[in-house]
């Protein structure tokens, strides 16, 4: 009986495996009709659009940027001469003094000093290092459009110099802590005593300063675009900074009106005066908002000169 079994097992096994193998066949992939292709999803369509405005470019060059500057010893550098500068100059030498702490000697450290200085070294190697290296030639032959490369290469630099303001927010909530006179806010239903500062007037202040920084970057920008040293750029963009800032400042106290009163106009320092008093208006705003787009622009058409040289 079992000899007679054996050859009817060995062909169920055998039939068995055929529709097994039939079975998997039928499962595997089909041929998809042009049809039945699905459509491009929401998220498809929000990454083409904003692939075409060329954000992405503009994000993976800043990304670059402020990477470099983290890893780079000038970087570290900066950030420690700043916080040294700021710290020891503007909050805690004026409490060593005998003086009442208050936020104007920050304020007045990093916008009467330490921006003009400062910026020109995270900005000298932008542009004129890629030149001095031969890659600024691929980057022009590359799919990345010129005035991508040139708002990636700023915004990475003003995201630093944002970073490095944003580390003087420990001296407003040390005033906010420890000023004897104190004020009661009210959050979330939770009143909560604080120092009685004039906030307006310190956000107001931190708009002038991210203005000015964000004009003095992009003029930093436009000087590393004329020159392949770095050492030279530093020095084109030292000099352009101070003279927007105090030169004309200078001209408008020596000369008489009409002229004045237009070296008064374009004079950084007096269009950063409202913001220090706790003014965010319209017309200051404008004029640094002019100069870093127009010198962004220009550093633009340098590069597009130089692609097609």
């Amino acid at each position: 009986m079992k000899t007679a079994t054996l050859p009817v097992a060995r062909t169920a096994a055998a039939a068995a495996k055929r529709e097994e193998t039939r079975e998997r066949a039928a499962g595997g992939p089909k041929r998809v009709e042009p049809s039945a292709r699905s459509e491009p999803g929401f998220a498809d369509a929000v990454h083409a659009v904003v692939w075409r405005t060329g954000a992405l470019n503009v994000a993976a060059i800043a990304r670059r940027e402020l990477a470099a500057l983290f890893v780079s010893p000038v970087g570290w550098v900066v950030a420690g001469v700043f916080t040294f500068l700021v710290s020891g100059f503007g909050f805690i030498g004026t409490v060593l003094a005998g003086q009442q702490a208050t936020m104007d000697g920050v304020f007045g450290v990093i916008t009467g000093f330490m921006t003009l200085i400062i910026v020109p070294v995270l900005t000298m190697r932008l542009i004129a290092e890629e030149r001095s290296q031969g890659t600024l030639e691929l980057l022009l032959t590359s799919p990345v459009r010129d005035r991508e490369l040139v708002l990636g290469k700023w915004l990475g630099a003003f995201v630093f110099y944002v970073l490095l303001i944003a580390t003087t927010l420990v001296y407003v909530v040390l005033l906010a802590i420890y000023v004897p006179d104190k004020a009661s806010i009210t959050v979330a239903g939770i009143s909560i005593q604080v120092g009685r500062l004039d906030f307006g007037l310190i956000a107001a202040t931190y708009v002038g300063m991210l203005l000015v920084g964000a004009t003095a970057i992009a003029i930093g920008v436009l000087a590393s675009s004329l020159t392949k040293n770095q050492v030279i750029a530093y020095v084109v963009s030292l000099v352009a900074l101070l003279a927007i800032w105090y030169t004309a400042l200078l001209m408008g106290i020596f000369t008489r009106p009409p002229l004045s009163l237009f070296f008064d106009y374009v004079a950084g320092y007096y269009r950063y005066q409202a913001f220090s008093l706790g003014q965010v208006t319209l017309r200051d705003t404008v004029y640094f908002l002019t100069l870093a787009v127009g010198a962004l622009f220009l550093t633009t058409r340098l590069l597009e000169s130089r692609r097609w040289r």
